[in-house]
């Protein structure tokens, strides 16, 4: 089993490190062969809105984003832990984010990988936010096997034994949904099928050619007749 860590703060210490290396440490014990990915490390280029990834599958820019959606497509689940900025996900997860969409997340080329998402924020806000992002739900589509969410204070408290036992309960969890392939809940099958009938019906048809790589990895899949 393969499980790839992205940590999304570019900050180098504090609670968000220490998760971090708690979950590779934890993930190692189950026996998971565990990467690593620092995106405050990573050279991201801001996504231009071209369009070349819905028509190709190949990004037009070249930066360290292809190396990054190759780990993400060979592994079998992912742990994404960031920080909370504004109320929002920090500014380099979001450009990690952007550039996965139209790759990724359109052709539904991570529907089969399982997602556990941790965030913390110093007093409160960001948690439906991180949530969503975090744990590649919109548009990304994976099944989320949990999301933590910690208000650690301003400057954040040390890591306590009860929030080291939440985070490792949580990576035993997805390590044992992935090793079951765990289904969707029945809510969030609706949920996914309403997006595709969605995108099917009133985004693919108008433009064929601009959703050309997507669209044939959706009659690959049988979405598509």
């Amino acid at each position: 089993m393969k499980i790839l860590v992205i940590n999304g703060n570019p900050k180098k210490s504090g609670f968000i490190a220490d998760a971090t290396e708690l979950v590779v440490n934890r993930l190692s014990v189950q026996g998971v062969e565990a990467s690593l990915v620092m995106l405050g490390d990573a050279r991201i280029q801001d996504c231009v809105g071209c369009f070349q990834c819905l028509k190709t599958g190949n990004c037009a820019i070249k930066d360290d984003m292809d190396d990054i959606v190759s780990k993400m497509l060979q592994t079998d689940g992912y742990v994404m832990i960031s920080a909370v900025r504004n109320s929002d996900v920090t500014a380099c997860y979001k450009r990690f984010y952007e550039r996965i969409t139209y790759r990724l997340g359109f052709p539904l080329l991570l529907e089969n990988k399982h997602t556990l998402a941790i965030s913390a924020v110093g007093y409160m806000g960001g948690k439906s936010v991180n949530r969503r992002l975090l744990g590649l739900q919109d548009v990304c589509n994976t099944s989320l096997s949990g999301h933590l969410h910690f208000a650690v204070g301003i400057p954040a408290r040390p890591m306590d034994h009860k929030i080291r036992a939440r985070i490792t309960s949580a990576v035993d969890r997805l390590v044992e949904d992935i090793r079951t392939r765990k289904d969707r809940s029945i809510a969030r099958k609706a949920s996914y099928a309403l997006d595709r009938f969605v995108l099917k019906r009133f985004v693919f048809r108008s433009r064929e050619d601009v959703y050309a790589n997507v669209l044939r990895h959706w009659k690959d899949k049988g979405y598509l007749s």
